[in-house]
Order: structure tokens, then sequence, then C-alpha cells
């Protein structure tokens, strides 16, 4: 569609279904009057600005949709009226429901079949792009019959999957013969960036010229807004003085680093922080987050630690969106390479992240300056896309061989850092303050 402004006489293209072709004649005032080309007669004045409709599919895995978030970022960005719809399915779909609430969202099920497909295409007829974040079989044919059937035009994403795979046979050949080359351990460009990417191509071919000017130059980042109005006893508890978080687990037993490892590093954590003179003021709390079964490593962690500090075991007691509240409330975050850390960036909260089986060079590394990836450079490094598969010599070496000392000397140094006087909240912000309250703590019993 073309949009003709009358004080300049400027043709761009606009937002609207290519099936339906006319001529926009917009005036010094907001509203606009359409115009068929073939009969010359108004159609259809309205007082507002047309809305472009976006849909976006990302399903899993849960880590991805955190980084996926990015597209809304930058979508946030853009001073147009949007409806954005979110096709997705469980907890990462309610984690971006509850952080982004003008987002719709369209539920797809793992197993959905020709019925259910064809009841996404006929939900999504109306809209303007289809942004394909996934990439598979299932999301190919929703893009492709979307095209054929009403004319919405796709954008897929590219996953990068030939990069992947050549470092991963470069590994089988290497074994631990050579040490991981440098390139290995450094990613050319995030993931999240590549989704990023894939929107802003998508938003070139629809937008007028002059909402594309500056596209590129928008800074976006994974980001999930924590509003200030919950507040379970909790995140009031995670207000007064400094927590460390820890996600012991993974979504995979081989990208999980030994519970020995992780005792390592806070006992140095808690030996050098009763020296730190940064640290005396308050005592330094350990938050535990993640699912049932990391519930009981947790425990296992406390018991090979002599922690001597408020601990919070609320693993396995909160939901995904809660977690992420919780994240927003600590310092900083010990974790493996898993969906937590994503999880933890996206509310403003740096990470320490361990990294086994998989590489940097995937996408997945930490992102803020305050972050960083700690890894060790044996050749068998990468040796799974996702860390599905076993260590094929049985022994994880990846982790054995993971120095500790530099992983608790960065969590020493985000600790002694004081917290900003703003953390991540979306529309408003709060400041900590005071010491820790009288509350009930039953929420922390088993």
């Amino acid at each position: 569609m073309q949009f003709r402004k009358k004080s300049e006489m400027k043709y761009v293209n606009l937002w609207v279904p290519h099936d339906k072709i006319m001529t926009l004649s917009i005036f010094p005032n907001p509203h606009f009057i359409l115009y068929s080309p073939q009969e010359g007669a108004m159609l259809t004045p309205s007082a507002n600005n047309p809305e472009l409709r976006i849909a976006i599919y990302r399903a899993s895995s849960l880590g991805d949709v955190v980084l996926a978030s990015a597209c809304l970022d930058l979508l946030a960005q853009l001073s147009i009226p949007m409806q954005i719809t979110w096709i997705g399915r469980g907890a990462a779909l309610e984690l971006l429901a509850k952080s982004w609430p003008d987002l719709r969202t369209v539920t797809i099920d793992k197993g959905a079949g020709l019925p259910e497909l064809g009841r996404v295409v006929s939900e999504l007829q109306s809209t303007h792009l289809f942004i394909d974040l996934q990439n598979n079989l299932r999301s190919q044919w929703l893009a492709r019959n979307l095209k054929t059937l009403h004319r919405v035009p796709y954008f897929v994403a590219d996953k990068a999957q030939l990069a992947r795979n050549r470092l991963l046979f470069e590994a089988r050949v290497r074994g631990r013969r050579r040490p991981l080359p440098e390139r290995a351990q450094l990613a050319a460009t995030f993931q999240f960036n590549m989704m990023a990417d894939t929107l802003r191509k998508a938003l070139r071919f629809q937008l007028p010229l002059e909402l594309r000017n500056g596209l590129d130059n928008l800074n976006c980042r994974p980001r999930l807004p924590i509003p200030t109005g919950f507040d379970p006893p909790w995140r009031k508890e995670l207000r007064f003085g400094s927590w460390l978080a820890v996600a012991p687990g993974a979504a995979h037993a081989t990208k999980q680093a030994p519970l020995e490892s992780l005792i390592g590093v806070l006992d140095t954590v808690r030996s050098r922080a009763r020296l730190s003179d940064g640290m005396k003021a308050s005592p330094l709390g350990l938050i535990f987050l993640g699912d049932n079964k990391d519930r009981q490593f947790a425990r296992q962690i406390l018991d090979g630690l002599a922690w001597d500090g408020p601990v919070l075991n609320l693993a396995g007691k909160l939901s995904l969106w809660e977690s992420a509240v919780a994240l927003s409330e600590a310092r900083c975050l010990l974790s493996n390479d898993s969906s937590l850390s994503h999880i933890a960036e996206a509310v403003d909260t740096p990470a320490a992240v361990l990294f086994g089986p998989t590489v940097e060079a995937f996408g997945f590394a930490p992102r803020m300056p305050g972050s960083r990836a700690f890894s060790s450079p044996i050749g068998c490094r990468p040796c799974s896309k996702h860390g599905k598969v076993s260590c094929r010599f049985g022994d994880k070496l990846c982790f054995a061989s993971l120095p500790l000392a530099p992983v608790a000397e960065h969590l020493l140094r985000l600790l002694a850092v004081k917290p900003n006087a703003a953390v991540n909240t979306g529309t408003a912000y709060f400041k900590r303050q005071g010491t820790t309250p009288p509350e009930d703590r039953g929420y922390l019993n088993s």
C-alpha cells in the first residue's frame, strides 16, 4: 500500500495487507482517508493511526524464549500503535505475558497436529507480519500457510545451525589431543541479536520510510519488566541486605556442574566476604532458585557448606515469573548455562555462568558487562548443542577442570559493588534500604 501526504505529495509504504492495495491521503491532522484506486471512492475515515499487527513464534526452549524478548524490547521503542501476538506455550509464554501485559498470546501445544495449526492460522489471518524465530517444521508450516492463504509476509531467523554443527564436528575429531581454539569461546554475535535482526528486516520491509530511518540504531536486549505491585513476603525479605542467587540445576544433567564445584565457589565467597570491609555491614544471604529437583540440590549444597548467613530455599516454590521477580532483587547469580542465567540478565542482574558441554560460541553467553562466562579450554568441547548427550569420556572434565577461584572472585566483585539506586521494575523503581523486618516465614518450610 502507498500513502500520500498532501503537504509533500510523498508516497511511502504502509503496513496493510498486500492484497488490499489502496491509496491514503494524509492531512496535517491525524485523520486519514482510504481511497480505492480502482473506483476512486472514499472507503473508511478514521481518527486513529493504523495499527501494525505482528505475530512472533518462539515456543521453546525456555532460555531462547527469554532471549527472544529482545524483540519486544525493540518494538517497545517504536512510537507506532501495534498489536503483538506471541505464539508459544507453557511457563515460557506465561512469563512473557506477565512481564508484558499488553502482549496477546496464542498457545500451541508441543504435539500440535493439523487441526490445531489450522486454528492458529485462522487466528493470525489479519496479521501484517509473521516473525518465525523457531525455524522448525511446525513454524515453517504456519508461515507458508499464512503466506499462501492470507498473503501474510514472513521472515525466518537464522539459527546458525551449520556453524554449530561445525563446532561439534571439530570437537569430535579433535578430542582432548588439542585445546579448544579461542574462536570457539567467543560468539560472533549473540543469539538474541540474530533474532532482533530478523525483526528489523521485517520492519524495514513493512514500515514507512520515515519510521525505518534509525531502526538499526535502536539498541535492544532481552528484557522482562518487573512491576512493584507484586509484593509477597519473600520479596520483602530480599529487599533487605545482600543476596547471592544460586541456580544449581540445568535442563539436562550433562550441563549441570557438580555440586562440589558450587560448594567450593560458595565456600570461598563465604570466607572472603567475612574479611571484606564493604560486606561486613550486613550478612550475605543465599537464595536458591529452580524446580523441585533443584530444591534437593540446594539442601545438599547447604549440607556441605558452613553458611552462617540467611538462606532462602525457594527452589520448587516459585513460578517462573516469580523466579524472575526474585532474581531482580538479588545482587548477582551463580548458575550453569541455563535459562535462569538469561532470566537474571533480562531483569538486570549480572551472572557468573559455568559452561560445560556447550560453548560460548553458540551465542548464549551472558551479555551484561558485569556478567561473565567461565569454562575450561579442553578440546572435547562442545559435545552437545543443548547438553542432552552424556559425556563420552564419563568424567565431565569440562567442569572438573574448571578453576573455581576466578568464579568466586568475580562474584565477590559483584557483591562488593553498591546496588544501583534503582533496579529493573518496568515503569516504576524502588530503593533497597533498612534491615530485615519481622515476617511470617512459613513460606520457607519444606
